[in-house]
């Protein structure tokens, strides 16, 4: 009967979290041997991700945007339906006493 390996470390491994902040998207499958090599493909991997989070970023602020523009085009429609639908129902409760109160306007029509 083998026994379950539980890792030797003292505290818990994290599961990853909604985005991989801290976790280089591309690495090398070679590094260089020389150490400034790999320093300087290291700034160069790193501004490439940086690169593709500013760009996520983007993307994800040009999404909200659009969905801010969105919502505030409708609000306005259904405010302007709204204004047109109390303009019209002053006029005809308007029309309606005049009607009544007016001798000569009763015959009129809209």
């Amino acid at each position: 009967m083998e026994m379950e390996k539980k890792p030797s470390a003292i505290t818990r491994a994290k599961k990853s979290w909604l985005w991989s902040w801290a976790e280089p998207e591309s690495s090398p499958t070679v590094w260089p041997k020389s150490k400034t090599e790999r320093l300087a493909l290291q700034a160069k991997l790193a501004n490439i991700d940086a690169e593709r989070a500013v760009s996520r970023a983007y993307q994800i602020e040009l999404t909200r945007t659009k969905a801010v523009g969105e919502a505030m085009f409708k609000s306005g429609k259904a405010l302007r339906f709204t204004l047109t639908s109390s303009a019209r129902q002053i006029l005809l409760r308007t029309e309606a006493a005049r009607r009544e109160f007016e001798p000569g306007y009763r015959n009129r029509k809209l």
